[in-house]
This record gives C-alpha cells, sequence and structure tokens, in this order.
C-alpha cells in the first residue's frame, strides 16, 4: 500500500472516528439539556421535592392505576407568623427543614411542594389507612423543630385534609376535595381530617372561604383603595 494510500486510509479512519464521538457527546448533551430542562420544570428548587408541575405528572400516573389511592393536602399553621416574625428567610428553612424530615422518615411516601407552605401526598391507600399516614406525617413535622443558628427552636405543625379516590373520576376534582378537607382539620383537634361530602362539591369551585392570605391577594373592587403584596415563600 502506498504512503499516499495508506495516508488517505488513516485520515478517513480518524474522520469516522471524530463523526462517531460528535454525534456521541452530541447525544449525551442533548440527554443532560434534558434532563435540566426536566428538572427545572417539575423539581422545586427550593425543597428539591415536586412541584406542582411534577406532583400533578406523578399524580396522573398514580391515578391511572387501578390501586386504592388518597391524597393529603396540608398547609403550615402560623406559616405567616413565621415569616412575620423571624423573616422569610427562616420561612424558607422551614420549608427545606420539612421537605429534609419527609425524605429522611418517609421515603416511600410521595410528597410535593406545590406553592408557597402548601404540600401534596399521596397514598395507595383507602380513606381510613391515608388517615392514619396523614397523622404520622403530621406528628413527624411536629417532632422536629426547626433549630435556628442561635439555638432557638421553632416548632412547625401542618394540617392535613384527606380525600380518597372513590368520590371522585378527576385528579383536579380529588385535590380540590383534599383542600376542602383540609380546612376541615384547621378546625380539628387532631390536625386532620377527611373530605366531608355535604359539602356538595360536584366541580372545581371556589373555597367556601378564603384564606387570610388569598384576601389579601385577591382583585379588589373599584374605588377601595387596598393595596395588593407579593406572597412570600410561593413556589
Amino acid at each position: 500500500m502506498s504512503t499516499t494510500l495508506s495516508a488517505l486510509t488513516l485520515a478517513t479512519l480518524a474522520a469516522g472516528t471524530a463523526l462517531i464521538i460528535c454525534r456521541l457527546t452530541g447525544s449525551r448533551l442533548r440527554r443532560r439539556l434534558l434532563a435540566r430542562l426536566w428538572h427545572a420544570v417539575h423539581v422545586d428548587a427550593l425543597t428539591g421535592l415536586p412541584n406542582r408541575a411534577g406532583a400533578l405528572d406523578e399524580l396522573g400516573r398514580r391515578y391511572a392505576d387501578h390501586r386504592p389511592l388518597s391524597l393529603g393536602f396540608a398547609d403550615l399553621d402560623q406559616f405567616k407568623a413565621i415569616n412575620d416574625t423571624h423573616g422569610h428567610e427562616v420561612g424558607d428553612r422551614a420549608l427545606q427543614h420539612i421537605a429534609l424530615v419527609l425524605r429522611t422518615h418517609l421515603p416511600d411516601t410521595f410528597a410535593a411542594r406545590i406553592h408557597g407552605d402548601e404540600f401534596v401526598f399521596a397514598w395507595h391507600a383507602l380513606l381510613t389507612d391515608a388517615l392514619a399516614h396523614a397523622w404520622h406525617v403530621r406528628h413527624l413535622v411536629s417532632a422536629h423543630p426547626l433549630r435556628l443558628p442561635d439555638g432557638e427552636l421553632i416548632e412547625l405543625r401542618m394540617s392535613i385534609g384527606v380525600a380518597e379516590r372513590s368520590l371522585t373520576g378527576d385528579l383536579r376534582l380529588l385535590m380540590h376535595h383534599a383542600d376542602l378537607a383540609m380546612h376541615d382539620a384547621k378546625a380539628s383537634d387532631s390536625g386532620c381530617a377527611p373530605y366531608n361530602p355535604q359539602h356538595h362539591v360536584s366541580a372545581v369551585t371556589p373555597r367556601p372561604g378564603l384564606r387570610a392570605r388569598e384576601r389579601r391577594h385577591a382583585p379588589t373592587p373599584l374605588g377601595s383603595q387596598a393595596s395588593n403584596h407579593t406572597t412570600p415563600n410561593t413556589g
């Protein structure tokens, strides 16, 4: 084989190898970029838990399963007081602390932070067992207060409403049922409550009463002098 032919063969092989490497590198780069994009869309940046989009994605898969399914809708009691007293940075740390407690002690329980201090849980269980799971979540959160750098302990408490899939064929309505139950949980000694069918909710409608923070941010009637403010710790 002539020197020219050998050089041409080597150049062809080198070009082919470079093309393969480029294709592999490009494919890996695309996968990494897609993974980062998926993470940005589905994961809450503050806590590392699934966000609303991630929750709807996962709950949609679970909803299609034929096993029993119950959802828990929770928010923190007196979270505004934590923000007002200690600042929003401590409020953020409280949310991160709760996420750590959930991951450490309940790794098999699906939990998502969907907005502000609001969390959603999912259990493949009927209502009675799901209520027991919800009470356990509440107990764990209360049993692990947030410790500040100066040693002060901030007790964290959740109110959790639970709804079972058998009452509705729509995921968003099921979440709404659990949200309504959470309002009942606020008035319950146990801090947990099941959805009450006497609410007569047959479609996704506004809650019976707006929470204080929602009243602050609701559109004001013409002529009103009320002003809106940015909600802290929103997700």
